[in-house]
């Protein structure tokens, strides 16, 4: 079937994360032959747009499905019924029957379902089609989605210094779209002189297109004016870093029992808190960065689990802020994972302070709301998950 319908960007980010099909290997336990939609970047409570004119037709909650809290819209062009998933969402501002515009606010980023991290998971369906190895009616969604404009391309060239990533957007977290070569020239798209005062500056990231007319973003402290790579000394002057790695989250980030969305959150790491790569240090450090790759890591505290190595870097990040407190409403139980099924580790008393290690502005919206789980640390130090609707910003 023709393309007959043209998707709005749900996000103000133009960064998408992950595209229709990538990671075989993960989705394969979901009987599927990779990813089934486009995952954009959307910070904890960002905005989410419509895709298009249409009616809402369902909204459902986080109840333990893949999608957590999302809400699916229907949309009818020239006699054909598409339908568009929102997942992952924190909050939902429209209703069920409700008609709604392209570009209209229709929710907030969340981390909700099967989520590595906040980000918005977009479906597209045309009732009827179907593509191989997919359930029915999903299609990709990017031959349908509107071209970002792209700032004009300035009359200043940089170069990498380094055999160097080009990502989709301005962040380690961004897909991985190519290498570039050293000296190779690089055209800054938008304004010369804002970029060329982020040169060599750590955590700035410049918009470039190479030559061949490829663009994205490069990190803006392995660039410079000049093509000449300097000569690498034979010899190091001083010895490779050795021993285990260190990463940090560049947000609020999951940590999981096994290399997978598929499996449980066992804790929450912050962003200046330090991880220790338990695998391979140049082997972790080949894969930091990529999409679909895990690392096994040891938190501060001793546990070990895995996090998404597209979702870490080898900086810390700033704190989060002064983390929340909230009060059990009566005694209630600690659990090991963050389900009523998980193994009881202790039992918190009423109006005993719990520090929620997680960002603070996302953890007050999860207080007191059904099947939202909050991860803890007790006066004590033992740390584990307690029930979001058991729990209150204030002593009771």
């Amino acid at each position: 079937m023709s393309a007959k319908i043209k998707l709005h960007w749900p996000v103000d980010d133009r960064t998408i994360t992950q595209y229709f099909g990538e990671n075989p290997q993960l989705y394969a336990q979901y009987h599927q032959p990779g990813h089934e939609g486009l995952d954009f970047r959307a910070p904890l409570g960002a905005n989410i747009y419509a895709c298009a004119d249409g009616e809402v037709f369902a909204i459902r909650p986080n109840d333990g499905n893949a999608y957590g809290l999302h809400v699916r819209l229907r949309h009818f062009v020239d006699g054909l019924e598409y339908r568009t998933i929102y997942a992952h969402l924190s909050k939902v501002l429209v209703s069920v029957g409700q008609q709604v515009k392209a570009g209209e606010l229709i929710a907030l980023a969340g981390n909700t379902g099967h989520s590595f991290g906040p980000h918005l998971h977009l479906t597209l369906k045309l009732v009827g089609a179907q593509t191989p190895g997919y359930p029915p009616g999903v299609i990709d969604p990017l031959p349908y989605l509107e071209e970002p404009q792209l700032p004009p391309p300035s009359d200043l060239l940089v170069h990498p210094t380094v055999r160097l990533r080009l990502r989709s957007g301005p962040t380690t977290a961004s897909t991985h779209l190519l290498w570039l070569d050293p000296g190779e020239p690089l055209t800054i798209l938008g304004d010369a002189e804002a970029a060329r005062a982020k040169i060599g500056q750590m955590g700035e990231w410049l918009q470039v297109q190479r030559a061949d007319g490829m663009h994205g973003y490069v990190a803006a402290w392995y660039v410079q004016l000049h093509p000449e790579v300097p000569e690498q000394p034979e010899e190091p002057e001083e010895p490779e870093p050795s021993g285990p790695l260190t990463v940090y989250a560049t947000e609020a980030l999951n940590v999981r029992r096994g290399p997978s969305t598929g499996t449980s959150r066992i804790a929450i790491a912050l962003p200046d808190e330090p991880l220790e790569v338990l695998d391979d240090r140049e082997t972790a450090l080949e894969v930091l960065g990529d999409r679909g790759k895990w690392l096994r890591v040891r938190l501060p505290y001793g546990l070990r689990g895995y996090v998404a190595a597209w979702y870490v870097t080898t900086e810390p990040g700033q704190p989060v802020g002064p983390l929340l407190t909230v009060y059990p409403t009566q005694d209630m139980n600690m659990r090991e994972r963050p389900t009523v099924r998980a193994k009881r580790i202790g039992r918190p008393a009423h109006n005993t302070p719990l520090t929620v290690h997680d960002d603070p502005t996302r953890a007050r919206g999860l207080v007191g709301r059904y099947d939202e789980w909050l991860y803890v640390q007790t006066p004590e130090g033992q740390w584990g998950w307690v029930a979001a609707w058991y729990v209150s910003t204030t002593p009771t």
